[in-house]
């Protein structure tokens, strides 16, 4: 064999081997004895054999270190036999952790945005004061004694009459009846000077009650006259306003026309 051929043969021997020490490492006593092998067939088959041999195997090795699985006995990276050079060494990459995973937390729910408030009026709203009654009028003093101007028969038909002078500050009076002069005395009638109006109270049978007073003239006396059968009876009058009931007159007998003799 030639001297190009020889060290064409090196050159490849040469070049597998750093394909392979890249690749997967081998030990160069491996590689020697594979180009020995080599020779020896080159010498028996010929040159071109063993061309085609070295090409094959070299193929073959290159397919076999990415396909075969790392020896279990021998670390990645260390060569079983001491070699001339120092190899390369592959750091394992470290396997990474399962990172755990946190708990869903529970996602807060934002607080609910609060409504401006309505646009307030700046007028000044009404103030509602307190009514305040009015302060009390004082009340006026019950009218004084009523003093009775005459009590006897009022006319032609059996009626009795008593007469007053008016009272100054009535507003009223009140005619009481009897039939005993020590009484007990009962309300006959009463008269609202403002309306004129009399209100009798007696209860048994009577004929005619009635106060009256004279408008105009000179005589301004109030007259109560009474048609009720009987002899006589004992009167007392009193006199009213918003204050109050004045004191009685002095009692009175009144009897009817044509009672003889008089008991009064």
């Amino acid at each position: 064999m030639s001297d190009d051929l020889s060290a064409l043969l090196r050159a490849a021997a040469l070049e597998q081997e750093g394909a392979a020490r890249t690749e997967r490492p081998y030990s160069v006593e491996m590689l020697r004895r594979y180009v020995r092998d080599v020779r020896r067939r080159r010498a028996v088959g010929g040159a071109s054999l063993a061309v085609a041999g070295v090409v094959v195997v070299g193929a073959v090795l290159i397919g076999a270190s990415h396909l075969a699985p790392p020896d279990p006995l021998t670390p990645v990276g260390t060569s079983s036999a001491p070699s001339a050079g120092p190899s390369p060494t592959i750091e394992a990459t470290p396997t990474p952790t399962a990172t755990p995973t946190s708990a869903p937390t529970a996602t807060p729910v934002p607080p609910a945005t609060p409504t401006s408030p309505p646009p307030t009026s700046t007028a000044a709203l009404p103030t509602h004061q307190a009514t305040q009654a009015p302060p009390a009028t004082a009340l006026p003093e019950p009218p004084g004694v009523v003093t009775v101007v005459y009590s006897g028969p009022g006319g032609g038909s059996g009626e009795v009459m008593v007469t007053w002078a008016p009272t100054a500050g009535a507003t009223g009076y009140r005619v009481y009846r009897s039939a005993v002069a020590t009484g007990p005395f009962a309300l006959s009638a009463s008269y609202d000077v403002a309306t004129g109006r009399t209100t009798v109270a007696f209860t048994d049978f009577y004929e005619s009650i009635q106060i009256w007073q004279p408008q105009g003239g000179d005589y301004l006396d109030l007259q109560y006259i009474e048609a009720i059968s009987g002899d006589r009876a004992y009167f007392r009058v009193t006199a009213f306003n918003a204050g109050g009931e004045g004191p009685s007159s002095a009692v009175v007998c009144g009897e009817a026309p044509g009672v003889l003799p008089s008991q009064c």
